[in-house]
């Protein structure tokens, strides 16, 4: 059982990165973080609609329903990430299918190799995107949850904090950290000063990367309404 003081939050992803990333930002509040998986056989959710919010929703209900069945205190916390990058050169592509842009079986190497075909089959170099985040929060018992602030509006028992990171996807690729598309995502430097991009999300320092990412503002969004939800 979970101490009065500390709830368990279970994070609805497989994918390590994000779990490090979440686990990092989230280190200070009374939650103890685990992934999914490191629970059980956690199932897989099927996603396979056009929205980033529904895909993070039937990730957050998934996985709510098997802990249930597990006998998971009804106060435990999931909280499901759906995220991804829309570039305006293809049409907002790869989007919602951003993790299996080159395939089902292709890693973050071939969905890059991929990106960067698809800007050089358009004559393209480089093309205004943005990152998206989607982040569903929802208890165990599907219980109503009190208002939170900075929430968009949805059903009772859910908090829905959304996102969003703009830069510029280039062929081009530089440094060794982040994940996923980082490598080629180039935004304005470290100070934030001037129009010209000139870093990409793989040369932050962690820090920094949380402090302007996506994935950074939906989580100080979701710190910010979680004390009305565990005060």
């Amino acid at each position: 059982m979970n101490s009065p003081t500390t709830r368990r939050l279970v994070l609805a992803t497989a994918n390590p990165h994000k779990v490090e990333e979440m686990a990092e930002m989230l280190a200070d509040l009374p939650l103890t973080v685990h992934a999914a998986g490191a629970l059980g056989p956690a199932p897989v959710i099927v996603e396979d609609q056009d929205s980033f919010v529904v895909h993070a929703v039937l990730k957050a209900r998934g996985i709510a329903r098997w802990l249930q069945g597990r006998g998971e205190p009804g106060d435990t916390l999931v909280l499901a990430d759906d995220s991804g990058i829309c570039v305006d050169a293809l049409d907002g592509a790869p989007g919602v299918d951003s993790a299996v842009f080159a395939g089902p079986a292709g890693d973050s190497a071939a969905n890059n190799a991929h990106l960067v075909a698809q800007l050089a089959a358009r004559g393209r170099e480089r093309s205004p995107a943005h990152y998206v985040c989607v982040l569903a929060l929802t208890r165990v018992d599907a219980a109503p949850l009190p208002r939170l602030p900075g929430a968009a509006p949805s059903e009772p028992d859910l908090g829905i904090f959304l996102a969003r990171w703009d830069g510029e996807i280039r062929q081009e690729r530089r440094g060794t950290g982040g994940f996923g598309y980082d490598p080629h995502f180039w935004i304005a430097g470290p100070d934030g000063a001037g129009a010209d991009v000139q870093v990409t999300a793989a040369e932050l320092a962690p820090a920094d990367k949380h402090a302007r990412s996506h994935r950074g503002q939906a989580v100080r969004l979701l710190l910010a309404a979680l004390p009305a939800l565990l005060g």
